[in-house]
């Protein structure tokens, strides 16, 4: 095997495409990072940074843009018009609770579609919907959709708490909606992110045995880490809709992060998913200052150090074949590749910086600059920046020169 597009997976994973890359179906990206992702503690979004990071999705190439929650305030209801007023390409559509009047709002909103969030598992139903039976949550489900669609509006389900649901009753609301014709798509929810990737896997399966021609969504919380997986086996599974964050903002431990699934289809699965994918760096930083919450150094895609190596045997193989270490090149998601000078350094990478740097150090005296580094990295804890190794080359050339 070698390397394709810029990308070099593992080759088992070809044993588990077809699962994924059918030829009739399409993977959209339906961001939800202005709802959940501002749902997150201590996150707050005003108009103008809505509008930005609605044009900044848009440009990228999603879907649909879950613009925000109808019922969160005044500023947000201005926000969600005024993006719906951008005609952008993507879809954009709003979260609305069980009510007629969120729906309504929507509507006077001017949006594509409306989400409708209605839990459905046994302790959401207790405290949230006061216990009602399961006749009048199907009853009361159908009306509310019946009538969103009556409104002119995409009718996206998106029953909370899916992943602890009883699989008899979910069986039978997905069964009346296909009868009904009231729904556009199903949107499958981890809201406390337990599920296992095998369960959500299960659940979508059986939603699509039991609503063979209802399009499904799944949205998945981080609790254990798991988001990105578990939106991966949901699509394999059969969901046709991705409903994620960028940088995987969202409630308590955040969602599915958009450029981890966006890449692991693209890359892992080899399945195109039209997004602009150099724009996929940019845009995480945007988000990260809009929205106050740094990026992990270590994020996967989009983190400074995704293609930053430092340990010496790592940069001896990176730079023979930077495929020794990456799976894809970083210029394929906007980043660049790095090496830095540290503890963990060889001699290949005190060369290499020297080179890049345009510094001249003879090379008998490449050990004594590699000590120096691996010294002044454990005083100050970290690798060197570029201006710091270059201080310590020009100081042993100088010292060089002295005992001459």
């Amino acid at each position: 095997m070698s390397p394709k597009n810029g990308m070099w997976p593992s080759p088992f994973n070809e044993m588990f495409r077809d699962d994924v890359a059918l030829p009739d179906r399409r993977i959209e990206i339906a961001d939800c990072t202005l709802r959940d992702g501002e749902q997150q503690a201590g996150v707050v979004f005003d108009q103008d940074a809505k509008i930005r990071i609605a044009r900044a999705l848009d440009e990228i190439g999603v879907y649909e843009i879950e613009a925000g929650t109808v019922a969160s305030s005044q500023e947000d209801r201005d926000a969600i018009k005024a993006i719906c007023e951008m005609h952008l390409r993507a879809k954009i559509s709003v979260l609305c609770r069980g009510l007629t009047a969120d729906i309504d709002q929507a509507a006077e909103l001017g949006v594509w579609g409306v989400r409708l969030s209605f839990p459905i598992s046994p302790i959401e139903r207790k405290h949230k919907l006061k216990d009602i039976s399961d006749d009048v949550y199907i009853s009361r489900a159908l009306e509310l959709t019946s009538y969103a669609r009556n409104r002119g509006l995409q009718v996206i389900f998106s029953p909370y708490d899916t992943t602890r649901a009883e699989m008899p009753f979910l069986r039978r609301l997905v069964g009346e909606f296909e009868r009904a014709g009231t729904v556009d798509r199903l949107r499958i929810v981890d809201t406390t992110g337990c599920a296992l990737p095998e369960s959500i896997s299960f659940i979508t399966k059986e939603i699509r045995s039991s609503a063979p021609s209802l399009a499904l969504e799944i949205h998945c919380h981080n609790d254990f880490g798991l988001a990105c997986a578990n939106t991966l086996a949901g699509v394999a599974a059969g969901a046709n809709f991705v409903s994620s964050t960028i940088n995987g903002l969202g409630e308590r431990c955040g969602n599915a992060s958009t450029e981890e699934v966006i890449m692991a289809l693209e890359v892992l699965y080899g399945r195109p998913t039209g997004i602009d994918l150099k724009k996929l760096t940019a845009l995480s930083k945007t988000v990260s200052e809009l929205s106050g919450i740094p990026v992990p150094v270590n994020k996967a895609v989009v983190g400074e150090n995704a293609f930053r190596h430092e340990a010496g045997m790592v940069v001896a193989g990176v730079l023979k074949d930077p495929f020794t270490a990456e799976a894809y090149e970083p210029e394929i998601v906007g980043q660049t590749r790095q090496i830095l000078l540290g503890k963990k350094s060889g001699l290949v990478s005190v060369a290499y910086k020297l080179n890049e740097l345009g510094l001249d150090l003879p090379e008998e005296q490449f050990p004594e600059l590699l000590t120096r580094v691996k010294q002044e990295a454990v005083k100050r804890r970290r690798s060197l920046t570029d201006a710091e190794f270059a201080d310590l080359a020009t100081l042993l050339a100088s010292e060089a020169a002295v005992s001459h």
